[in-house]
């Protein structure tokens, strides 16, 4: 069959979860890919974020997990891939912990299970961004993040775009979202995840530095690890070739079994 006959299956799902400060938008490179390969990829705005409203009540990483249960309800999904980055990496990793029925496997991209600074620069960093956030507004802050994520002459149109994704978000939500995400902590349950696990890290990833990534991986009973080298925070657009071919390839693992 040829790439262009193929249609995507509903029975073959990845649910694609975004980050903080951008939306279902930013995976674009994958769901072009997954979808010419014949699966069904979903990658909706988060509660509260882009297009998607505000939840009634206070934004939690719990409470986005809950939506996105709802979501393949409405779809007829029962199981699917979950494949979360930064934020969106919280999100899935409570989807797995609550309903582990739902998750026919798990890619976790620059994500954490508890995010606990270790370094001066990384303090300095974070409370740089919380003032920001809090006494001004998220926008405020979204110069300091996208130069960190996107730190390289080439990368400036990525920057820009981030910017401007920053900016546009719910101030409100946003500093909900940052709060939820101070105080999620996951890393006691990590060993209940039974479901076939990748982790991906960018080398370079100056936001979830990559020995938390690798702590949140020997945790999970299983987990396979993939580093890429020279990827930043935002992997899935400077090295998004690779982050394809490693998503195309746990895929077809599972949807195989």
């Amino acid at each position: 069959m040829k790439p262009a006959d193929l249609r995507p299956d509903p029975a073959r799902s990845i649910l694609l979860l975004h980050g903080l400060g951008v939306y279902g938008e930013s995976w674009g490179y994958q769901v072009q890919a997954l979808a010419q390969a014949g699966f069904n990829p979903i990658a909706p705005d988060l509660p509260g974020f882009g297009n998607s409203p505000s939840p009634g009540r206070f934004w939690s990483v719990r409470s986005a997990a809950e939506a996105m249960v709802k979501l393949l309800d409405s779809k007829g999904i029962n199981r699917t891939v979950v494949c979360g980055l930064s934020m969106g990496g919280t999100v899935a990793l409570q989807m797995a912990l609550d309903y582990p029925d739902r998750i026919a496997g798990l890619i976790l991209i620059n994500t954490f299970a508890t995010l606990r600074p270790a370094s001066v620069s990384e303090v300095v960093y974070f409370i740089r961004r919380g003032l920001r956030a809090y006494i001004s507004n998220p926008g405020s802050q979204a110069d300091l993040v996208a130069q960190r994520i996107f730190p390289y002459p080439e990368q400036a149109e990525w920057r820009v775009r981030l910017i401007q994704s920053i900016k546009a978000s719910n101030p409100k939500i946003y500093r909900q979202a940052m709060l939820s995400l101070a105080r999620f902590d996951v890393s006691r349950k990590l060993t209940r995840i039974n479901t076939p696990v990748m982790v991906i890290t960018g080398t370079k990833d100056t936001t979830i530095l990559p020995r938390v990534q690798q702590l949140m991986a020997e945790r999970i009973p299983g987990a396979e690890r993939h580093l890429i080298d020279g990827a930043g925070h935002g992997v899935i657009v400077d090295h998004f070739a690779e982050v394809n071919r490693l998503l195309l390839e746990f895929m077809t693992r599972v949807y195989s079994n």
